[in-house]
């Protein structure tokens, strides 16, 4: 019985990570912004704003839309500051400066905390106003979290090349984007993730030209799940035939 179980778990794991497009790895260090490859912008479920541009604001990941976002980041959470996710014009993009998100219970957000694999969207992060961001991400206890909680990259605009890419900076709990070292101006949008639950983000932004802003992961579609099945109806055999051996 131990040896079935072992195996059956050994083989769900294998499967997952067949799975899996790529493993990404914590950013740390400083440079460029790993290169993703020009793979288009990911589907995703971005939440709906509701407040003045200067802030307080609200944002409402509502379960409906083109892509529904999973059930872990459903609900309605809080932030102080401007609101960050829509440059250059607009209702929402007038406000540069400090933006605080609350995703605790506090904060009126169901799910209590961000769930680690949320999107973080950059968007045309470059050179064309000294644009930059600073991120700083603190847990459930308003405490500072000082490991690396964003991987690298995991996707780009379908336009997008290596020398778009912005320089960055990890020190122990700062995070620091710049688009001063991109020659041109291109209009792109660079995804992250983080791997780490977070009660409060800060977000300083010093241009409203450009757009940052969270996502939630859709619901997978059919046919990825039907993939994932057909995975596990093939591990389950194997592990059968083992014990039958």
């Amino acid at each position: 019985m131990k040896f079935s179980v072992s195996a059956f778990v050994l083989a769900f794991s294998l499967c997952i990570l067949s799975a899996a497009t790529s493993l990404a790895a914590p950013l740390v260090g400083s440079g460029y912004l790993p290169f993703p490859g020009a793979t288009g912008d990911p589907p995703r479920d971005r939440y709906l704003p509701s407040g003045p541009g200067s802030g307080p604001w609200t944002g409402t990941w509502v379960g409906a839309g083109p892509n529904i976002a999973q059930a872990p980041w459903i609900g309605t959470f809080s932030a102080t500051g401007p609101m960050p996710q829509t440059p250059p014009s607009g209702p929402f993009g007038g406000f540069p400066g400090s933006t605080y998100y609350n995703f605790t219970f506090t904060g009126g957000y169901a799910p209590g905390a961000l769930p680690i694999g949320t999107y973080f969207h950059f968007g045309d992060l470059d050179s064309g106003s000294s644009e930059s961001y600073r991120l700083r991400a603190f847990d459930t206890s308003s405490n500072l979290i000082t490991t690396p909680w964003l991987e690298t990259p995991f996707a780009s605009t379908i336009t997008a090349v290596v020398g778009d890419m912005p320089s960055f900076s990890f020190s122990p709990g700062v995070y620091d984007f710049n688009g001063n070292t991109i020659s041109a101006n291109p209009t792109i949008s660079v995804f992250l993730k983080n791997n780490t639950a977070i009660g409060f983000l800060e977000l300083t932004r010093n241009a409203t030209t450009t757009a940052f802003t969270l996502a939630a992961p859709p619901i997978p579609e059919p046919s990825t799940m039907l993939l994932l099945a057909s995975g596990l109806t093939g591990c389950v055999t194997m592990v059968r035939r083992r014990q039958r051996a």
